[in-house]
């Protein structure tokens, strides 16, 4: 089922109207940006009872969840309300679906242990950024100590999303820019994913052709602040929500979790660090490590054909797009540190990229957009 998406500007004043005939709204947000910000006014005229969960914090572990799952079951609310970053939204996934079982929710996430099938309270996702992706696909993404864990399940899909781009107006540009890396992964890594179907593809597709010329001009400009490039921007990361929804992630998803979890790299900055070296590795396929199921010539087609919307768009290349992306955010310089990388490559998300991807191939692909990063600024100087 797919939830019912209203997108605009002040969308974010229906709200009333989505929960009906809710009695008991449980709210899942962040520490401190919710109250900052427009929605928790919204949220005080709600004509119902509301509970709040304020404890989710940045790349949640299970803990989080399991207090949040804990006060759901106590409560036993008719609504739960995602408001804010990915993180809150996941969180808001996890509380709607697994209050409904018996069990620690932590044992759904550690183990095999079934995810109950259905739930009983409706599921609202309120994005207060752009990128994530979170309001429109059916996972969570929640940590172990530095393992991503996964809750990955269609109860988990919204029933009613509100995507409001004024939310994001008082968000700091340096986050702005890291989930803006997130949504333009989302969009290239679906459309040359191997899960990739024709519809996500296409939708893929729309979503790199609404965010580049958005990026661009946010990158030019060096902020976020004009609203109709707020606006353009929800919209196409949306669509690239909605297109991995279908397809889900590559290689450079399943290499950034450990950047974020051991070394603190924003969740799209990490994304974005992989995903520029991965583009030419991808492009570089054979017949003897080729996964996508078209061969390597129809992958290299696809890596040229997102190529040319981001020449369209911006007049540069998808690595030049990442790079200015990144020294907004502040990490054009940073390098990507020398590890192991074969555990980070043992999972869905690698193995779903369309060429096999070894740890030697991550050491030289990140050692060598180091190097063009650094000769672009010398040649820039």
């Amino acid at each position: 089922m797919n939830p019912h998406v209203r997108i605009g500007p002040g969308v974010l004043d229906q709200l009333p109207e989505v929960l009906g005939t809710a009695r008991r709204v449980l709210v899942v947000h962040g520490r401190r940006s919710f109250r900052a910000g427009a929605a928790a006014a919204v949220v005080d005229r709600i004509d119902a009872e509301v509970r709040c969960f304020a404890g989710v914090r940045p790349n949640p572990a299970v803990a989080q969840v399991c207090d949040a799952v804990a006060l759901a079951r106590e409560y036993s609310p008719d609504a739960v309300l995602g408001i804010g970053g990915g993180s809150a939204m996941d969180v808001a996934k996890c509380v709607a679906v697994l209050a409904a079982g018996t069990d620690d929710p932590a044992t759904y996430l550690l183990g095999p242990r079934p995810i109950p099938d259905s739930r009983s309270a409706l599921l609202i996702q309120i994005p207060t950024i752009s990128g994530s992706g979170s309001e429109l696909t059916c996972f969570a993404t929640v940590y172990s100590g530095h393992r991503k864990l996964s809750l990955d399940h269609p109860s988990a899909q919204a029933d009613h999303v509100l995507i409001d781009p004024d939310l994001a107006a008082t968000v700091p540009t340096r986050t702005a820019a890291a989930s803006a890396l997130d949504a333009l992964a989302q969009a290239v890594e679906s459309a040359w994913a191997v899960r990739a179907t024709a519809e996500s593809r296409d939708t893929a597709v729309r979503a790199l052709r609404t965010l580049t010329p958005v990026l661009d001009a946010a990158t030019s400009r060096g902020d976020f602040a004009d609203p109709h490039l707020r606006t353009e921007l929800a919209r196409g990361a949306a669509l690239a929500g909605a297109a991995i929804n279908t397809s889900r992630t590559t290689a450079a998803h399943a290499l950034s979790y450990a950047l974020t979890a051991r070394y603190g790299i924003a969740h799209g900055a990490a994304v974005g660090l992989h995903l520029r070296w991965l583009i030419g590795h991808n492009a570089a396929a054979t017949d003897a490590d080729v996964r996508h199921p078209d061969g390597p010539e129809a992958l290299r087609s696809i890596i040229g054909d997102l190529q040319q919307i981001c020449l369209d768009g911006t007049g540069a290349r998808l690595e030049t797009l990442i790079d200015r992306l990144l020294d907004l955010h502040g990490l054009g310089d940073f390098h990507v540190p020398h590890r192991d990388w074969q555990d980070d490559l043992s999972g869905s998300r690698a193995e779903n990229n369309p060429r096999s991807v070894s740890s030697q191939d991550v050491l030289a692909g990140t050692a060598t957009a180091a190097k063009r990063t650094r000769s672009t600024v010398i040649a820039d100087a």
